[in-house]
């Protein structure tokens, strides 16, 4: 590989990196304000079928406190902080590697560059391919020209699809709450 294809493929690496890292930080800062949204709301369901005596939202009560529990074990099991930091360490790495090739160097110490980089890719989880959307999204006109185009329909439906599920996950123990007062008003 020329030096130039090189660098810009360490280039598109390390900036998908920053990407992956921006994107599992936002997704835990997401996850425990969610954790702590769905608490609230489970308390506030409690005191309210204490106060009507709701059947139906007290089932629904006690399906979110388990649901609650089970959620909050298996997310933080995830680790997502410790992926970023992971993350943040290889794109550190690459961006050395990054450096070096904008020197003048011999065809040698490309060579060993590219090994290098190869096994830097070896110590870390890829990125999602949202996280290279992106970077290509962010990339200067001349870099990303030839290959916006394929992907930035993919680009635009992630953005799409996150927002829909966040409302969703926000939106679903309002849902759930009417649902349970529905019931109980039609009974």
């Amino acid at each position: 590989m020329d030096k130039d294809k090189l660098k810009d493929t360490i280039w598109t690496t390390r900036i998908s990196r920053v990407n992956a890292e921006s994107r599992l930080l936002r997704k835990n800062s997401f996850i425990q304000g969610v954790n702590i949204y769905y608490s609230c709301v489970t308390i506030i369901f409690s005191i309210l079928t204490l106060i009507e005596n709701n059947y139906a939202l007290s089932l629904i009560t006690v399906f979110m406190t388990i649901s609650l529990l089970v959620t909050i074990l298996y997310l933080n099991s995830l680790k997502y902080s410790e992926c970023a930091r992971d993350y943040r360490s290889n794109y550190t790495m690459l961006y050395k590697l990054e450096l070096e090739l904008g020197k003048d160097i011999s065809e040698e110490r490309i060579r060993q560059i590219e090994i290098e980089y190869c096994d830097l890719l070896d110590t870390s989880c890829n990125h999602i391919a949202f996280d290279y959307y992106c970077t290509m999204y962010g990339a200067n006109d001349e870099f990303r020209k030839n290959k916006w185009n394929s992907i930035r329909h993919k680009y635009y439906f992630g953005i799409i699809w996150r927002f829909i599920v966040k409302v969703l996950v926000l939106l679903l123990p309002i849902a759930l709450f009417f649902g349970a007062w529905w019931c109980n008003a039609s009974v």
